[in-house]
């Protein structure tokens, strides 16, 4: 068998059936060997970076499905190569599992500046699990089936196998006996299946019975894990309300009464009063950064820390641990809610002191809600994000970019869907939403996808309405136009006197491109047509675009400074 053979024969045995990329001279011989065969599916992107996403958002979408996958990226040598860096950056990031698989100038030439050769092991090292090169056809098979393993074990991440052009044409006679389903690979140092210290266990079960203000704080290690009826279940048992992260958020409804929504730089005033005053955090699957603790030096000193956390370099980094379970968030949840000793405490006066952080500003919210219209006279996102959410009644599945749409769809989208939303998180790259709703329309086909993007995002990745033309992807395409980088806009307002530095956008006929590429179209700049028009998009059959008119001078508040604590929270600007 060739080399080329080999790769798609392990891809196929680890259960792929979808690729993502772009050709070119170096990678050429797998496509040819892909296009004699009807086992994989290939859908060309419009830009590397594009498929990445699109494997993300394999990846992610059907870690709750009973077929989860990790998602398959190839590009060629040099700059296509480079031009999945920021979507592997970004699944580091966020802990997604994805293949990447580059093609490389033959291995006689390598380190002499041929043409479209890039080290593409040392830039992509840093950024990835692991990285491999092999240099014989006999290494194929097995470096495939590692890759496979290391991207979706443990800490999920990307996994980049970069392959010369001479050894995807080489031939062998041996017959791999790799079996996918039962092989443990050999990896020195990597092979760790962690496991509950039992000591530590009841520690932490003491902890929770002694607290009186205790908070769960849910990160993307139960998504990851697939354990939200679990974290509902022990929640309700303890009485113990839960904030999320940015991506613990579809974890349980938001709507459940022990949900506080998320937490952090534009959490819910709820959620970080709560955290502030909590006697006791319970951390689960998530890693404490900057956005969530804000200021270290004074984030939830008073309060206990038991975490939870599959990957050890995480524990103790940022925030230190009372007790820590270096474990799988699954196994950690189901001995914790089957533990006789765990006592279920009512926490009236805790759980009453939250209503009343709820409703602080709630009046506020709800009054900007239903106005509708922002101080310069057009739409506001939070009242299309509240429509959107009452019609889909908050069970579709949103796909967001990255800026300040980004915060009020987590904010005011009332997800009712476990692993119901995807995101940047980590890396914050603008443009992921609509190459990654792809992936996800492809992992869940029979639930309906909207990809959520601001004009500037949109832009940077704007390339794969065309993937989706190709397709026939249906994909229901939101975008909030405010004429601005809105987020950095805020920021401007608040911050810098608001001088707006870099940050007004001239835009293109939107309508004009969405039907260059043959999709459905409306623009929408009156209140009284938002819920015509997302009814209109969700009833069709197919992609659909809605161009909302937003207003710029729009705030997401609360909002915890950059560089401050919880303290210095920002909750009116009147």
């Amino acid at each position: 068998m060739k080399g080329t053979e080999l790769v798609l024969k392990a891809l196929i045995d680890n259960g792929v059936k979808f690729i993502f990329g772009y050709t070119g001279g170096a990678i050429m011989p797998i496509f040819d060997e892909m296009e004699k065969q009807d086992a994989l599916s290939f859908i060309m992107s419009r830009h590397e970076q594009g498929a990445v996403f699109m494997a993300q958002g394999i990846s992610r979408a059907s870690l709750s499905t009973s077929d989860p996958r990790t998602g398959v990226c190839m590009a060629t040598s040099g700059p296509g190569a480079m031009n999945l860096v920021t979507g592997i950056a970004d699944a580091n990031m966020d802990s997604v599992p994805v293949l990447a698989i580059t093609g490389q100038v033959p291995t006689g030439v390598i380190a002499t500046d041929a043409f479209q050769e890039s080290d593409v092991v040392g830039v992509m090292m840093p950024l990835t699990k692991q990285t491999y090169m092999p240099l014989s056809v006999d290494e194929i098979e097995t470096t495939i089936h590692e890759a496979m393993y290391v991207a979706s074990s443990g800490r999920g991440g990307p996994v980049v196998v970069d392959i010369p052009k001479d050894v995807q044409l080489q031939e062998t006679e041996s017959v791999c006996e790799f079996d996918a389903r039962s092989c443990e690979p050999q990896l020195p140092g990597f092979f760790y299946q962690p496991s509950v210290d039992m000591d530590r266990l009841k520690q932490a079960v003491g902890l929770i019975n002694k607290s009186e203000r205790p908070i769960i704080l849910c990160g993307h290690g139960v998504i990851s894990s697939n354990t939200g009826p679990q974290l509902q279940a022990f929640a309700e048992r303890a009485n113990i309300p839960v904030a999320f992260t940015l991506h613990g958020l579809s974890a349980l409804p938001v709507d459940h009464r022990m949900s506080l929504g998320m937490v952090g730089m534009h959490g819910t005033v709820e959620a970080n009063r709560a955290l502030m005053n909590a006697d006791l955090i319970i951390s689960l699957g998530m890693r404490f950064d900057d956005r969530v603790t804000g200021n270290l030096k004074d984030f939830a000193r008073e309060a206990a820390v038991i975490h939870v956390e599959i990957d050890p370099s995480e524990i103790d980094k940022n925030v230190k641990s009372s007790v820590a379970l270096n474990t799988d968030v699954a196994q950690a949840l189901n001995l914790l809610h089957r533990d006789p000793a765990l006592v279920s405490k009512p926490r009236t006066r805790w759980l009453a002191q939250i209503d009343a952080f709820r409703l602080e500003i709630a009046d506020q919210i709800q009054k900007e809600i239903d106005a509708g219209i922002g101080r310069e006279g057009q739409l506001l996102v939070k009242t299309i994000t509240s429509r959107l959410s009452r019609l889909t009644q908050g069970k579709d599945i949103i796909v967001g970019d990255v800026g300040q749409h980004q915060m009020i769809l987590a904010r005011f989208y009332n997800f009712q869907t476990v692993n119901s939303w995807f995101t940047s998180g980590g890396a914050g790259t603008m443009g992921c939403a609509l190459p990654m709703s792809i992936g996800v329309k492809l992992a869940r086909p029979d639930e309906r996808v909207w990809s959520v993007s601001g004009d500037g995002g949109f832009q940077m990745n704007i390339q794969e309405l065309g993937t989706i033309m190709e397709h026939d992807i249906d994909v229901k395409i939101l975008l909030m136009n405010n004429g601005y980088l809105g987020m950095v806009r805020q920021w401007q307002t608040l911050f810098y006197d608001g001088r707006y530095a870099g940050t007004p956008m001239k835009n293109p006929d939107y309508g004009a491109i969405a039907g260059a590429y043959g999709i459905p179209y409306l623009k929408v700049s009156e209140l009284d047509q938002v819920d015509d028009a997302i009814q209109t998009a969700a009833d069709h059959k197919g992609p659909f675009m809605l161009e909302f008119i937003c207003d710029p001078s729009e705030i997401i508040l609360p909002m915890v400074p950059a560089g401050g604590g919880y303290k210095e929270m920002i909750v009116s600007i009147d």
